[in-house]
């Protein structure tokens, strides 16, 4: 498959020299390719039940506790619904919600898979990131300094506990790489940090946002000399990184080219993954064909998330960037009503 991919990569690129350099290399690229094939084939492969069923018991505590998650996570799947049907007309309809309207939905319940579950208590156990969902983290005045920073240290537990998985077994390794994969480009801490950190080192306050958009948004990318424009989202969470420090050079030619490369990577895994991944089903194919300990074996050898973390030193520079990074790259939504 790996073979297969560089292929198909080739059709794009056809010399290889010219992309040894910034960003990252075209084996990078297959390697984020393969890595999103694998996450589909695991959402796929992963059995859906009902909440009550993923929680184990009826305590009411934690019955109402998943009850305003889901609530709460629903609201922005259903905002991001409506927001890929308006830019691309497409329908993704996993989604929205169950519908639990007639008897034998009530009782089937929401069915989510082990990891969406997971997902659902880190958003309710894990206070930071409901704060950057809603925009809070922007705000001293609604969170502190002090606060700021035990929300990051709680988060790094959460972390912590991820990474020990990845010197576990096959399932270890795949949940935790995934777990990590979604929280790095749903949240963007680690990127985050490393721009405040360059930042101070230039002595600047600027957010350059069409630069650091470059690495973390959903971005309109011009095809055929501009005539066709392709909406697509930035997921270069494991090579991202290693572009942060020329975020912040003075020179647009350098800049430019790593531009460029990026403009070409989203076309061709664009191509790639419409008309290949999606038109031969390759997640299924991952599903009944390739053995999981193949998957957790290219994740150990070409996805080893752990590489992105860095010890974190805060002060006040950092938080107050960071806060600005926020406020300027997360996108303003309507609140839920709960």
């Amino acid at each position: 498959m790996t073979e297969f991919i560089d292929n198909r990569i080739d059709n794009f690129f056809s010399d290889r020299e010219l992309y040894k350099l910034s960003p990252f290399n075209l084996e990078d690229l297959r390697d984020c390719i393969l890595l999103e094939i694998i996450k589909d084939a695991y959402d796929e492969a992963e059995k859906k039940q009902s909440i009550r069923a993923n929680r184990g018991n009826d305590a009411d505590d934690l019955r109402m506790r998943d009850s305003r998650s889901m609530k709460y996570a629903q609201h922005y799947r259903s905002l991001q619904y409506e927001h890929i049907l308006e830019t691309t007309g497409a329908e993704v309809k996993e989604l929205l919600p169950d519908d639990v309207s007639t008897m034998d939905g009530k009782l089937d319940g929401h069915k989510i898979s082990g990891m969406q579950y997971f997902e659902l208590n880190t958003m309710s156990d894990i206070p930071l990131l409901k704060a950057i969902v809603n925009k809070r983290i922007c705000d001293v005045k609604s969170i502190s300094n002090d606060v700021f920073i035990a929300y990051m240290d709680e988060y790094q537990k959460l972390i912590d506990r991820l990474i020990d998985m990845l010197d576990g077994d096959d399932e270890d390794v795949i949940f935790a790489t995934i777990a990590l994969f979604t929280l790095e480009w749903k949240y963007k801490v680690e990127l985050f940090y490393q721009c405040a950190v360059e930042a101070e080192k230039h002595k600047t306050k600027e957010i350059p946002t069409e630069r650091i958009g470059l690495l973390c948004a959903e971005l309109p990318v011009p095809v055929h000399a501009g005539r066709t424009i392709i909406h697509t989202e930035s997921r270069f969470v494991m090579h991202r990184l290693e572009i942060v420090p020329h975020v912040y050079e003075d020179k647009d030619q350098a800049w430019d080219e790593i531009k460029d490369k990026f403009f070409e990577y989203f076309i061709a895994k664009y191509y790639i993954k419409r008309e290949i991944v999606h038109k031969w089903s390759l997640p299924e194919y991952f599903v009944t064909h390739i053995d999981r300990s193949k998957w957790a074996e290219f994740f150990r050898v070409h996805y080893d998330l752990r590489k992105i973390y860095k010890p974190k030193e805060w002060n006040n520079f950092r938080i107050r960037y960071v806060r600005n990074l926020y406020k300027a790259m997360i996108k303003e939504m309507p609140k839920p009503k709960l």
